[in-house]
């Protein structure tokens, strides 16, 4: 139910021409309550309350409910010319029985009391509360609250959008103020008597979208945001129709207002990171990061040119969270995912996410620098392995250290710490995930410091000095798989020539080409397809599965998919090569009838540049 709700005053209200910023042409004029004033605006807009319920204290009832406070005979009145006119005017009851005669909406005055004590403010609560029904959606004039009341009934509405599920729709302010005192306006002439009516839904909006990207920042619930995001869009969008409706000259909308694809993207975008986080789905957290990083991006620049700059602390405050994450380091984003999940006290998935990632840069260091191999479970539980032994009998407990090491193949100096925090970690998650049936469990409140700690010494092993040069590897250099490889891109066999000058040039040892079925999909590339892009995905992934920085790939077919292929191999640090040919025509008689043959030899194979 729609629900219009205000607060009558005791003053005496002189007529005057109510407006609302950018609605001015439906200025109502000629008006002493804005109550009904906002009323009739809304009601040009096809807005009509299903009730209005307007609170007064028992003077305010009879001052300006029951009657106008102009008709009051023992108030004295300075400006005498008006108040003939004025005593024939009804008072806000008056006014309601003929807004119903139009629209069929129902009203009532409810009591409440002057509020001179505390007992009054909970009195003054309760009855307020008790008029929002579930799920009321509200609309708030504060106009001619009393001091206190209108962060009272704020705070009331506010209440009941939790616990009855309403919606506060839109509040109003009617800022007769401006033009004077009472006394003051009434010597003014009518027609000159405009008072602005103050839109003030914005500072709700923003105090909920506070709200929401606090609890997002917080807990990774994205809901809040989600709901607040459908409501932005059509808030934006329904300006644009006034914009444009007014066909103001000369300027373009998109200076104006945000492109609301942009907010929709952003609000798609926190979700996917958080079900990425909630399901730990490590391969795909840095590019659920960086996509998120980017809309923030892209909605804090638009932000700063349209209606929602006042967004922009808060947007800024989650863009610098989210500026730590790295497009170019996995590790580093598998930390920022821990130290969110410690703060949002999600920690066992930020104890999976954190061990887990650490045991794929321990399957780098070892050598296994593939993300094939770095999925392979054999070589991921042989890391988990080497994790026990180091950390339970030569880590730290063996006098051995030195002499038994070396036969795991690894550089004690270097790998030690890595593999004992992985050890370490693995115990305390296998007591969160085992719900604490075994021996010796954690105290329930013991596993965010837990996760902090690791966290922290997580940072220090993985960092770029660690880690600097070639030598650092933690595996013996002889145990190394140094095969180059050359992954075939193309439609065609290579021939013996390409494939002698790849393996002289470049030291290529061994050959990959796609898989039957991918070959199939890029030697028949659908002409009609405007964006390549999800078309090519199953082959962009096969590249990642089988191809590390410093392979080659030979790419060559539709320029599109070549172009978004080459693309993705030099972001990769895979080297992305062509062959060039020359062509050869040579003409042949048959009978009456010459014939061209063509044909093309290589010349070399040549690099893409970036």
């Amino acid at each position: 139910m729609l629900k219009f709700i205000s607060l009558l005053g005791t003053s005496k209200y002189v007529p005057c021409n109510y407006f609302i910023k950018n609605r001015e042409e439906l200025k109502i004029n000629d008006c002493c309550y804005v109550q009904k004033a906002i009323l009739d605006i809304l009601r040009q807009e096809n807005v009509i309350p299903d009730k209005i319920i307007i609170f007064t204290t028992d003077e305010a009832h009879v001052s300006n409910w029951e009657n106008n406070k102009w008709n009051n005979k023992g108030d004295k009145n300075d400006v005498q010319e008006i108040e003939d006119e004025l005593q024939k005017r009804p008072g806000l009851k008056g006014e309601l029985e003929k807004y119903k005669e139009l629209t069929g909406a129902d009203f009532k005055s409810v009591r409440i009391p002057n509020g001179i004590r505390e007992e009054d403010l909970w009195e003054i609560f309760r009855t307020i509360f008790d008029e929002i029904d579930e799920n009321d959606e509200i609309i708030f004039d504060v106009t001619h609250s009393f001091r206190y009341l209108p962060m009272l009934v704020f705070i009331v509405i506010n209440y009941a959008r939790v616990v009855k599920k309403c919606k506060l729709k839109s509040i109003y302010y009617g800022a007769f103020e401006v033009l004077g005192t009472p006394e003051t306006v009434a010597k003014i002439p009518l027609e000159e008597r405009n008072a602005p009516i103050f839109d003030l839904t914005s500072f709700v909006d923003l105090f909920d979208w506070t709200m929401g990207i606090d609890r997002y920042l917080n807990t990774g619930d994205v809901s809040v945001v989600h709901e607040l995001t459908d409501i932005q869009i059509k808030r934006v969008n329904k300006e644009k129709l006034k914009f444009i409706s007014k066909s103001e000259q000369g300027v373009d909308p998109k200076t104006l207002f945000m492109d609301s694809r942009q907010l929709r993207a952003l609000s798609e975008s926190m979700k996917n990171f958080s079900d990425v986080v909630f399901t730990c789905r490590g391969l795909e957290l840095t590019r659920v990061a960086c996509e998120l990083k980017e809309k923030l991006r892209e909605v804090t620049e638009s932000a700063s040119r349209q209606h929602i700059i006042p967004l922009m602390p808060v947007l800024e405050m989650m863009k610098e969270r989210f500026d730590k994450f790295s497009k170019d380091n996995d590790y580093i984003n598998i930390i920022e995912t821990a130290r969110w999940c410690a703060d949002n006290k999600m920690y066992q998935q930020g104890l999976t996410i954190l061990e887990e990632g650490l045991i794929s840069f321990g399957c780098e260091k070892l050598g296994y620098e593939n993300l094939s191999d770095k999925i392979d479970l054999d070589k991921r539980r042989k890391i988990g392995s080497y994790a026990f032994v180091v950390s339970n009998d030569f880590g730290r407990k063996s006098d051995n250290k030195k002499e038994k090491i070396p036969l795991l193949n690894i550089k004690s100096d270097v790998i030690t710490d890595l593999l004992i925090l992985i050890d370490e970690i693995s115990s305390i998650r296998n007591d969160i995930n085992h719900a604490g049936w075994r021996k010796d469990p954690s105290e329930a409140g013991a596993f965010g410091e837990q996760l902090k700690n690791f966290i922290s010494r997580a940072e220090k092993i993985i960092s770029p000095e660690n880690f600097s040069t070639e030598s650092d590897k933690c595996i013996n250099n002889d145990s190394v798989d140094k095969e180059k490889k050359m992954l075939l891109i193309l439609s065609h066999k290579l021939v013996p020539k390409q494939e002698e000058e790849a393996r002289q040039r470049f030291g290529i040892s061994k050959f990959l080409p796609m898989p039957n079925e991918l070959h199939n999909k890029w030697s028949n590339i659908p002409p009609e397809l405007e964006d390549l892009r999800d078309y090519l995905n199953d082959i962009l992934e096969w590249i990642d599965l089988n191809a590390q920085e410093g392979d080659y790939a030979l790419i060559q077919g539709d320029y599109g998919a070549t172009f978004i292929a080459v693309n993705h191999c030099l972001a990769k640090g895979i080297i992305p090569v062509y062959s060039t040919t020359h062509r050869i025509v040579r003409e042949e008689k048959n009978e009456d009838k010459v014939i061209s043959v063509r044909e093309f030899e290589h010349v070399i194979l040549r690099k893409y540049e970036n």
